[in-house]
């Protein structure tokens, strides 16, 4: 995981998403002690990988389609988790504030 975020080399995404073969995409998360916002801007990033950098790295078209979704399934769900925890985030501040008015 690491690799994916310092660098995000081609490579690194396809390591990450062989991974999941083994660990769920939350498994890997806690593995590699990952920032999910950080996470989620790295696989954004994905979209902007050429088929040529990927196909060079012995990907065919079949294989970089399915790496692009799963990423993007990654990315979109991450982005719903950040906001369930900003939402729980601020739920309980509204809590604390009004509890002290009482």
């Amino acid at each position: 995981m690491r690799p994916l975020l310092d660098r995000g080399l081609p490579q690194d995404v396809i390591d990450v998403h062989a991974a999941c073969r083994y660990y769920s995409v939350i498994e890997l998360q806690q593995l590699g002690e990952v920032d999910p916002v950080e996470l989620r801007e790295r696989l954004e990033s994905v979209v902007w990988v050429s088929d040529e950098e990927f196909a060079a790295c012995g990907l065919g078209l079949d294989d970089i389609a399915e790496l692009r979704q799963w990423a993007l399934d990654w990315e979109s769900d991450l982005g719903l988790r950040i906001l369930e925890e900003y939402d729980e985030a601020h739920v309980e501040e509204q809590g604390v504030s009004q509890g002290g008015d009482h």
